[in-house]
């Protein structure tokens, strides 16, 4: 993990979560926040394509966790990917799979996940 980086994409991270739709009429459901754990669990166990690829699938997921590998793309390349492109990011990730696109994804999860505590996170219950 990057510090400094994850810093720089507080605001970012804070303007992907509202540009993919995760932040609805200012709140978030909670799950998300598991989810975004549960992709950084995923890349450390794992591997990033395999977590990207995993969580671009809906599957059973009570949320769009996909929107979260959109705002983490968009926190590293400032390029909103529409949801039927989602293929690209997976394709980027595996064209470019090293240390440092896993570390810059990392980061950006990081970034995400801090940026949730903007906006309120008890949206469970509309």
């Amino acid at each position: 993990m990057n510090k400094k980086r994850v810093n720089e994409l507080i605001v970012p991270a804070k303007k992907a979560l509202l540009e993919t739709g995760i932040v609805k009429d200012g709140k978030i459901e909670k799950t998300f926040r598991g989810q975004i754990s549960s992709f950084g669990a995923a890349v450390v166990m794992g591997s990033l394509p395999a977590a990207v690829a995993f969580f671009i699938e809906k599957g059973g997921a009570s949320v769009e966790r996909q929107k979260l590998i959109q705002a983490i793309y968009y926190c590293i390349t400032g390029k909103l990917v529409a949801s039927d492109k989602l293929e690209d990011i997976l394709d980027y990730v595996c064209d470019n799979n090293t240390y440092e696109t896993r570390e810059k994804f990392t980061d950006a999860s990081i970034a995400l996940k801090l940026a949730m505590n903007f906006f309120d996170m008890g949206g469970d219950d509309d």
